[in-house]
């Protein structure tokens, strides 16, 4: 076995504030290979600006190595950590919870986010501004079959090394150790979850959320569908995609972009207006894009 951070004597970690508490939890879902581990850093800063955060491990990584990726065991890990830690739905009630999901967290999570449309207040997505779906483009497809033959056909030490490699050559360098390598990396079932991404269709998803969503990417990263999603969003006035300029698919980990994304997350979350949910949401969508930084 691979030494390993995570205690495993359970898949999720809770981080509370210490003071000015907000009330208010993000549950945070990590991408392809990595575990709960991912953003704990991010969620101990956000915890000093008032906010709980909880961490899972999705099926097939971290502690739950062993459990199967599909997108209904996903939900079900979702569902089972929100009914655990913050109750059942309750009539008249608004959530006061926000999703945050990064690249294959992000992927799944408009599926997600579909299934448990009731129990987010809002949702933000990083690394997904590129349409990996069904209907996706040549250059798209392309990179889905090389990601699955490499997961395939390398072991997960081989592909974990490959991963340390392509950080180092990047400019992530916020807590990287400990946010990717001292948790391990899990790429056993990595064909199955580059299938699951492959059959989300963002664009008939994105409709039907009755939430707004907060998109980051990096401006090197291949996002050929980032503008379309904004677009879709259905409570578009409280929507909004940031770009961070110089960075890749690893910007959320490169310290000159950490700071500002865990801003443009309190602010995104303030603009919600969680305390006024009573009124009812915008359903207006399909406007003109624009960038909002």
């Amino acid at each position: 076995g691979q030494v390993s951070i995570l205690d495993y004597t359970k898949s999720y970690d809770i981080i509370f504030p210490n003071q000015n508490k907000k009330n208010i939890t993000l549950v945070w879902v990590h991408g392809g290979g990595a575990s709960r581990a991912l953003f704990r850093p991010h969620a101990s800063a956000l915890a000093r600006m008032g906010y709980t955060s909880i961490l899972l491990d999705l099926p097939g990584h971290g502690t739950q190595v062993n459990e199967r990726v599909t997108l209904e065991s996903c939900v079900g890990t979702v569902r089972h950590i929100l009914n655990r830690r913050c109750g059942k739905v309750k009539e008249g009630k608004p959530s006061r919870i926000i999703y945050v999901g990064a690249s294959l967290g992000a992927y799944i999570g408009f599926y997600i986010l579909g299934q448990l449309n009731n129990r987010f207040a809002g949702a933000v997505l990083l690394d997904c501004g590129q349409n990996v779906g069904p209907d996706c483009g040549r250059k798209s497809k392309a990179g889905i079959c090389l990601l699955r033959k490499l997961s395939e056909n390398l072991t997960n030490k081989t592909l974990m090394g490959a991963m340390m490699s392509w950080m180092k050559k990047s400019n992530a360098d916020y807590h990287i150790g400990e946010c990717n390598f001292a948790g391990g990396m899990f790429f056993q079932q990595g064909p199955t979850w580059v299938d699951c991404m492959h059959t989300v269709t963002p664009a008939d998803i994105i409709p039907t959320l009755d939430m707004p969503i907060l998109f980051f990417n990096g401006s090197k990263d291949y996002r050929d569908s980032e503008n379309k999603w904004l677009s879709r969003c259905r409570d578009y006035e409280k929507s909004s995609l940031k770009v961070f300029d110089g960075g890749n698919h690893f910007f959320c980990h490169d310290s000159r972009f950490v700071d500002d994304m865990l801003q443009h997350i309190d602010v995104f979350i303030q603009g919600i207006g969680l305390d006024m949910l009573g009124q009812q949401r915008s359903t207006r969508h399909g406007r003109k894009f624009r960038q909002r930084t």
